[in-house]
C-alpha cells in the first residue's frame, strides 16, 4: 500500500475553499482503480491542511497524479509506502 500526502498553509480566509478544492480532488481520484480511500486533515488555527490518499500500488497513485495536477490548489507532495496499517475495532 501507497499514500500521497499534500500538505498546504492556508490564510483563514482562504481555508474553506481550500478545504472544498481538496474534498473535490479526492472525490474524483476516489473513483479512480487502485484507491483505497484518504483523508483531508485540517487545523483551522495554524492553517495546516492535509490530504492523504492511500494506494494499492505506486503504478496506481501515479496514474491519478494528472487529477492532482488538475487542482487549483498544489501543495508540498510526499510520497510514502506504508509501512503498517492498523484499522479500529468497534465495540
Amino acid at each position: 500500500m501507497f499514500a500521497r500526502v499534500e500538505a498546504f498553509d492556508a490564510e483563514a480566509g482562504e481555508m474553506d475553499e481550500l478545504i472544498s478544492a481538496q474534498h473535490h480532488t479526492v472525490g474524483l481520484v476516489r473513483t479512480m482503480s487502485g484507491n483505497m480511500g484518504g483523508y483531508v486533515l485540517v487545523d483551522r488555527e495554524s492553517g495546516h491542511v492535509m490530504n492523504v490518499t492511500f494506494w494499492q500500488s505506486q503504478e496506481d497513485e501515479d496514474a491519478a497524479e494528472a487529477e492532482f495536477d488538475a487542482s487549483t490548489h498544489r501543495g508540498h507532495v510526499g510520497r510514502y509506502a506504508v509501512a503498517m496499517q492498523e484499522a479500529l475495532g468497534t465495540v
